[in-house]
């Protein structure tokens, strides 16, 4: 008997002491993290001036200035338009014509891959900030993914402009593509604290993003339908997070559906997100101290 009761009181002594261990890890998270986040809010003017000076100095040197913003992403759009209305006609995927249904996908793929190529070699590009004593890096990802929102938010407006001549005029439930375009920011926030922080000191980290990036391209339904998989199959797929985003985007321009009507996606797609952010936030103060030495 005296046995049984020793070994209960082991045993609860180490639950209490695996329990108080996770408590401490749990709150040095939260006050690490909470700490990085009230560093950001306090960098806010900074992280507006320098996304301003990062969306102008793209076409700044050019003849046509600003006016790039609107015909690069317009031209981009008409062909996809042409092209694609010649080869498929009046083809329809999901009761939609196909290029309704592949630009939606697409434009949401192409800010992903084309914001996560940049942020990939943020900090490097700028070694002069990083050199600053008072200058918070991680403020870099950031105006570097809000300066591609700009141009991505006149990418949909001319999207949503040829969807409405192609037969599917704009519908109310339009407003939750914010929704939708400030959750891949927040997943871009994640990644691209984890693969600039890395980038320094690992410059292949860019080749291996870049070849993920185009793998997902083709895991990502955005010029084919999941309709008609095996049902195994298309759970797989589902864990893509960009299937989250490039349907949400369809289904806010073209199918009218709201995003609450997929709660466990939403649930995987922000535990995933949130996952990525965390671990962003401690990547990079943990290779932060090193920057200054290796750029």
């Amino acid at each position: 008997m005296a046995n049984v009761i020793r070994l209960l009181f082991k045993e609860y002594c180490r639950c209490i002491f695996a329990l108080c261990l996770k408590i401490y890890r749990m709150k040095y998270l939260i006050s690490t993290t909470k700490d990085f986040i009230n560093q950001l809010l306090k960098n806010r003017n900074l992280i507006k001036d320098l996304t301003r000076r990062d969306f102008h100095s793209k076409y700044i040197q050019n003849y046509f200035g600003l006016a790039w913003a609107i015909m690069d992403p317009l031209f981009f759009i008409l062909i996809l338009f042409f092209v694609f209305s010649v080869r498929y006609g009046d083809k329809q995927v999901l009761g939609t014509a196909f290029i309704n249904y592949f630009i939606c996908g697409y434009i949401a793929y192409n800010f992903f891959n084309n914001t996560i190529t940049q942020l990939c070699g943020s900090i490097k590009s700028y070694s002069y900030l990083i050199k600053k004593v008072d200058f918070h890096s991680a403020i870099i990802p950031i105006f570097k993914i809000l300066s591609q929102v700009a141009m991505h938010a006149i990418i949909i407006i001319i999207a949503v402009i040829i969807l409405w001549i192609n037969g599917e005029p704009p519908q109310f439930i339009i407003i939750q593509i914010f929704y939708y375009t400030f959750a891949i920011c927040m997943l871009l926030l994640g990644l691209g604290w984890i693969t600039a922080s890395i980038y320094p000191f690992f410059p292949d980290i860019k080749n291996i993003v870049g070849i993920i990036s185009r793998i997902l391209f083709f895991l990502t339904p955005i010029f084919w339908s999941i309709d008609g998989l095996p049902e195994r199959i298309a759970t797989i797929l589902k864990f893509n997070p960009l299937y989250y985003i490039a349907t949400g985007y369809r289904e806010s321009l073209v199918y009218g559906v709201p995003f609450w009507h997929h709660p466990r996606l939403t649930l995987y797609y922000w535990g995933i997100t949130i996952g990525l952010i965390v671990i962003g936030i401690f990547v990079f103060k943990r290779l932060r101290p090193h920057f200054a030495d290796v750029i």
